[in-house]
């Protein structure tokens, strides 16, 4: 062989490296084999590099699941509900206590057309899995650092997360090292592959489409259809404007919960200003604790925390009903019925910081942040700029895929929901993104986060584009449905 054919050959194993020749690889070199796995799924194990940027290194593997098409099969079509910590156990609805109760009728229809593909990310697998990572040390409470008062409060939370996460690296070995979402689009693109489609067909919701922005950017020319759901912005690269975005999120929900509670007889404070009830309240706390029942108090912290959960449309009734028996002297709903979770033994925190805060501020550059959040968010959404730190506050030294402008072009048009009421990934962010896909479509609609399963015109349109690749007219907003349900 000569010399310039040897260069040819080299540049040709190059290039197709570049293009996720890896993946393709990876795939032949490893097929699936499908077993009965209950439930009516089978399930496999794709075998992966640890680390895609070092192919030849050491493998793992990541569980996959199967529910196949009840009608004639247009083939597979991967879906991801979120999470990062949501894993196939989402084909298993009847199992899983906390999945939307559409979700069902949801997944019956997509099985008419197609065979649903579900992948676990990194370390996410189902409970009792071997490919679980379970860390012995539980988390912070991503509440944490709301509740704090003290500097020694934020130093005690940095401790518990960093704890947590030096025994989930203890737990995944080597695997830890590949806990980002450029790997998991890499899983995904080898995936496609191991199925047997030239092109891939998904559909993301939350932490869905931050694999999908991963793809997109990797794998553009391997598109076929991508819808996104609720979409996770991981294009903001500076910290400061991504929480401003949710702090003006969470400002205006706070004048949509009084607008909704004008409106619904049944509303704990209809018949008063909602938001100024608000106002009341944390003016009182400010002054001193609030009593609640059996002796107990609240302090600004602890009402905040609970406030951060009730300003999900999906709470507006218990927050209104917080808010009223607190004016009315009890506050203990806040300790109780939107008491903040505790933390978690998931590795799922540590894979969303890897993606998103792997450089975090200190505690002195924060406490700027925060002034400029009260500026422009003064009565509720500056708080958000301490709750979604608190996710990662303590936590270094992971694997990392930072925040980043979104690099993508020559890719088939790309259907994006998003619903005016959603505050779990800031609609601001959502549209941020789309408008850096210069084929994207935006579908509006008047629902919250996660509505694609009950939402009956979003899933009309959506599977109209799944299974022909038809796009609404632009300018089509779906009305609310799912909102008018809270609280019936």
């Amino acid at each position: 062989m000569d010399r310039r054919t040897l260069i040819a050959l080299c540049l040709a194993a190059c290039l197709a490296v570049s293009l996720g020749g890896i993946a393709l690889a990876s795939a032949q070199a490893y097929p699936l084999v499908w077993k009965e796995c209950r439930d009516g799924l089978r399930c496999a194990e794709l075998v992966v590099p640890v680390d895609w940027a070092d192919p030849g290194g050491p493998k793992t593997s990541v569980h996959v699941a199967r529910l196949p098409a009840t009608g004639r099969s247009m083939g597979p079509l991967i879906i991801n509900f979120g999470g990062p910590g949501t894993n196939s156990t989402m084909l298993r609805p009847r199992n899983e206590p906390d999945v939307p109760p559409e979700l069902p009728a949801l997944l019956k229809e997509l099985r008419s057309r197609f065979d649903i593909i579900a992948m676990d990310p990194r370390g996410m697998s189902e409970p009792g899995s071997a490919k679980r990572v379970s860390c012995e040390e539980p988390g912070a409470s991503v509440f944490g650092l709301v509740l704090a008062r003290t500097k020694q409060d934020w130093d005690a939370h940095a401790a518990k997360n960093a704890a947590h996460q030096a025994s989930c690296r203890k737990t995944a070995r080597s695997a830890w090292y590949g806990m980002t979402a450029w790997n998991v689009a890499h899983d995904m693109d080898a995936l496609r592959a191991a199925l047997g489609q030239e092109k891939l067909r998904y559909a993301g919701n939350s932490y869905g489409t931050v694999y999908a922005q991963a793809y997109l950017e990797l794998f553009p020319q391997r598109v076929e259809r991508m819808y996104f759901d609720g979409t996770a912005d991981h294009t903001q690269q500076e910290f400061e404007p991504w929480l401003r975005n949710y702090a003006r999120t969470q400002e205006r929900h706070l004048t949509r919960f009084r607008d909704w509670c004008a409106r619904r007889t049944d509303c704990a404070l209809h018949g008063r200003d909602a938001g100024k009830a608000w106002d009341e309240l944390v003016a009182r706390v400010r002054r001193a604790p609030l009593p609640a029942s059996a002796g107990r108090t609240v302090h600004e912290g602890q009402l905040y925390a609970g406030a951060i959960k009730g300003i999900s449309p999906a709470y507006w009734p218990r927050f209104a009903t917080a808010i009223r028996k607190a004016l009315d002297g009890d506050a203990a709903d806040f300790l109780t019925e939107l008491a903040p979770e505790q933390g978690s033994s998931s590795v799922s925190q540590d894979s969303l910081c890897n993606d998103f805060m792997p450089k975090l501020p200190t505690y002195e550059e924060f406490q700027g942040i925060e002034a400029r959040l009260r500026e422009i968010a003064p009565r509720f959404g500056w708080i958000e700029g301490r709750f979604e730190l608190g996710r990662c506050w303590g936590r270094s030294g992971g694997a990392s895929w930072a925040p980043h402008p979104l690099r993508v072009k020559d890719v088939p048009p790309i259907l994006f929901a998003i619903g005016e009421l959603d505050n779990n990934t800031n609609y601001l962010g959502q549209q941020h993104v789309a408008e850096q896909v210069p084929s994207a479509q935006i579908l509006w609609h008047g629902d919250g986060h996660a509505s694609w399963a009950g939402n009956t015109c979003l899933r009309r349109h959506v599977f109209a584009y799944l299974t022909t690749g038809a796009l609404p007219a632009r300018g089509t907003r779906c009305p609310a449905e799912l909102i008018q349900r809270v609280g019936k």
